[in-house]
């Protein structure tokens, strides 16, 4: 049997040799360049990392994929992955403390006007008097979680500690966690919108969440409000965004990530003051490697045992 490992910013092939050793009856290898993949993967039955249509259409042996993202849409645009029997896995779950804690840190950066301190620093302006007074603290504030997977639940864990009122709507029927004071269907979406000082918005790219977050959900936000897009792109309608953060209607907007990235030169969204940009990095962590490879190294023993579902073994037609 043959594993591959793709390059990576985590540097996942390091962990080949332990693997080897434990597995002595695999091979492992490690692909350094994105266009040697199609000819290495062409002869692989498990593949770690990422790739496109191209290289999985090369995979001729492959049969099974394990994603280093939480998310998997862009695995999912391959419709042969799609219709076949190669099982995917995604990373869910290895992100949620980085990204929840990136949500309070762009939170942070607003209402303790540390975005605006910033700024004043690079000019060497004591700026006491003109933004002390705006400062805000986080106690008895409403924050609002769309999607409560593994980020959105550690996002009321943390709003608790800040001493917030956590309430949250997901597409799935969830048992309810005590950090949560109210947990509702997606048909409630507009009256958690409608009472949020805090919307973070954590669900999955699918299609069914493919603009949840439009002009009229944006409307029912109360005008202090601040918007967090912390999981993928296209979730929120940013032109809608847009036109609400010059009307004031919205207060500000966090966003790690967007409907195209890089984000283009030109985009509106750059230049807003009240838009902070991060370039879909909250995901770094120091044990960002320790956590995917946990879930690989689970995996494998399943795989050779022949036990499935996998962990995180993502339904292709539902998108996660």
């Amino acid at each position: 049997m043959k594993v591959l490992i793709g390059a990576s910013l985590m540097g996942l092939e390091r962990a080949i040799p332990d693997l080897q050793a434990k597995y002595p009856d695999a091979g492992f290898a490690y692909c350094e360049k994105r266009e040697a993949l199609p000819a290495m993967i062409a002869d692989a039955d498990v593949y770690m990392g990422n790739l496109d249509r191209e290289a999985f259409l090369a995979a001729k042996e492959l049969k099974w994929l394990q994603a280093p993202s939480s998310g998997v849409n862009n695995y999912l645009t391959i419709p042969e992955l799609v219709a076949g029997n190669v099982i995917l896995t995604s990373a869910t779950g290895t992100h949620a403390a980085c990204l929840a804690d990136s949500v309070f840190g762009m939170i942070l950066a607003f209402t303790r006007c540390i975005k605006d301190f910033v700024v004043k620093q690079q000019k060497h302006e004591w700026a006491f008097q003109q933004f002390r007074p705006q400062m805000l603290e986080l106690t008895g504030s409403t924050m609002g979680i769309i999607g409560l997977g593994a980020v959105g639940r550690a996002v009321a864990r943390r709003a608790v500690a800040f001493g917030m009122r956590v309430i949250a709507v997901d597409l799935l029927s969830l048992e309810k966690p005590v950090t949560v004071e109210a947990l509702w269907r997606p048909e409630r979406l507009h009256d958690v919108l409608a009472v949020s000082d805090y919307v973070v918005v954590t669900v999955p790219y699918t299609a069914q969440t493919d603009g949840m977050i439009g002009a009229a959900e944006i409307a029912q936000m109360k005008p202090d409000a601040l918007l967090v897009g912390i999981s993928r792109g296209r979730i929120i309608d940013e032109a809608a965004l847009i036109a609400a953060l010059k009307s004031g209607h919205v207060r500000g907007a966090a966003l790690d990530v967007f409907a195209q990235e890089p984000l283009p030169p030109d985009s509106e969204l750059w230049d807003m003051p009240n838009v902070l940009i991060t370039p879909h990095a909250a995901g770094g962590t120091q044990f960002e490697a320790d956590y995917i490879l946990d879930i690989f190294r689970e995996n494998l023993d399943r795989f050779l045992r022949g036990e499935l579902p996998l962990r995180n073994q993502v339904d292709k037609q539902r998108g996660f």
